[in-house]
């Protein structure tokens, strides 16, 4: 996390099986434990001492410019807990002053997943962000898992319920709660009254709070039980999201039920409709979806140059830093369209295995082109690329041409990232990243046009093709 006014950032750290600082002292300091001279290995070296069960876990503040980056402060985690999840939270009871807001979770086993509770520390900026002041902590039943700043409060998911907080003398307080997902909330977003809410194995919900009668009411939910790992607003009606099957895919609210949702009332027509299949009244439907063979780790709604067009960037596991481009231009779609078409059958992958299957691995494909697939049109031999430009009724030329257009978007992406992108969702984005290795660059179809891909290496610049459908989100 960023401070929101200066150029501070902060971390939180949690190590499983490792003694914390204080457990470590006390052993070194104990004559009953030590035998003989104990001497203490350097940690870069031989890494910290080890113990089953223990959690060292701690916040930091850092100060990236200068010429000497370091950590201005670190802050251990006593008792055994292990911090879980952080934002900064301005509240309105304060006057707008923000706070940074940890949870933590005490005595946490992950598989199976056990805990003894949970808290949420609260800590005040001194000094321009670069030091932390603590100021109290509230025990909570489980580990908090995910938070955000909302309307002046605080918006934690602590296992499968949605609460809302707001800053008190010597806790939290908590203003409004409602079970908000069936299993476990891995993620929050929020626009206006409207919550969108991610569940560790059943997808997006989507939450809307009256604060006339202070009520957190679902009204709709995905239709496939998705194993969330990230998810962004597109905007007010869409998300998108993806899982740890390598999914990414934009979800949209239906138009009536995001009207009802909305209306000036106390929600009482929301919260007596009758649920369906042990879910919410309606459903979410399913605008895109695609294959990417990764697992993403984050997604943000972005723009990569000042001024320019926003965009969906998103990172994976295994390295991977994707874009997902909207376009408008009908023509084009449809061009990339038939070009994919084509290339499914005319350059077919050596193991005999069909695209179109491999793209629609989970879910069938949709709103998506490959790129990847409609580059390879350069490698073609003549006779392909003569054959195929006469049924798209361009000359080769001109067809290569509009395929090299797009790693002028990668080149802007290159030149851009580390200049105009906003530092958190950098920082963010950058989590689980690999240095050195393939990054694959994917665009989505959206503003009911299509989706464009890209992926690039050591070598240069590789471009992507778009496709076409109908009712797409449009990110304006």
């Amino acid at each position: 996390m960023k401070h929101p006014d200066q150029p501070v950032f902060y971390t939180i750290e949690a190590d499983n099986n490792t003694l914390p600082p204080e457990l470590r002292a006390q052993l070194l300091a104990a004559p009953g434990v030590v035998n003989g001279d104990a001497k203490v290995l350097p940690p870069a070296d031989f890494g910290y001492p080890r113990g089953r069960g223990r959690w060292a876990s701690c916040v930091s503040v850092i100060d990236p410019l200068g010429d000497d980056p370091r950590v201005l402060q670190t802050l251990h985690f006593e008792n055994n807990e292990a911090a879980c999840t952080a934002a900064v939270v301005p509240f309105a009871s304060q006057d707008n002053e923000p706070f940074l807001v940890v949870g933590t979770g005490k005595d946490l086993i992950l598989n199976p997943r056990r805990f003894t509770e949970g808290y949420i520390h609260v800590y005040r900026f001194l000094e321009d962000g670069r030091e932390l002041e603590f100021i109290h902590a509230t025990k909570v039943e489980e580990p908090p898992t995910a938070m955000m700043a909302f309307q002046g409060r605080l918006l934690v998911g602590v296992g499968k319920t949605l609460r809302v907080y707001d800053l008190g003398m010597k806790q939290l307080l908590r203003k409004a709660q409602t079970d908000a997902a069936p299993q476990l909330i891995v993620s929050l977003n929020a626009q206006g009254n409207r919550i969108v809410v991610g569940d560790l194995k059943d997808g997006a919900t989507y939450v809307v709070y009256k604060a006339a009668t202070n009520k957190l009411i679902p009204f709709v939910d995905d239709t496939i039980a998705r194993w969330t790992t990230c998810t962004a607003m597109v905007d007010y009606e869409s998300v998108a999201g993806g899982d740890k099957f390598g999914n990414i895919y934009i979800l949209r609210c239906p138009q009536e039920a995001s009207q009802e949702a909305d209306e000036e009332s106390a929600g009482l027509h929301l919260i007596h409709s009758r649920g369906y299949l042990h879910g919410t009244p309606n459903r979410l439907d399913t605008m895109a979806h695609f294959y990417t063979q990764d697992i993403p780790t984050s997604i943000a709604k972005t723009s990569l140059v000042v001024g320019g067009q926003e965009v969906l960037l998103w990172s994976g596991v295994n390295g991977t830093i994707g874009v997902f481009i909207p376009f408008v231009d009908r023509e084009d779609a449809e061009f990339f369209q038939t070009l994919e078409t084509h290339m499914r059958s005319e350059d077919p992958p050596l193991a005999g295995r069909d695209h179109l299957i491999y793209r629609s691995y989970y879910v069938p494909v949709k709103g998506v082109i490959d790129g990847d697939l409609c580059e390879r049109y350069t490698l073609l031999p003549s006779d392909k690329k003569m054959m195929i430009a006469g049924e798209l009724d361009r000359s080769v030329r001109e067809i290569e041409r509009k395929i090299s257009v797009s790693p002028l978007c990668l080149f802007s992406f290159a030149l851009f990232l580390s200049l105009h992108l906003p530092p958190p969702q950098l920082l963010g984005l950058l989590t689980n990243v690999e240095v050195g290795c393939s990054d694959s660059i994917g665009f989505l179809v959206s503003g009911c046009i299509m989706v464009i891909a890209l992926r690039t290496n050591t070598q240069g610049f590789r471009s992507l093709g778009g496709g076409a459908e109908d009712g797409m989100p449009s990110f304006r």
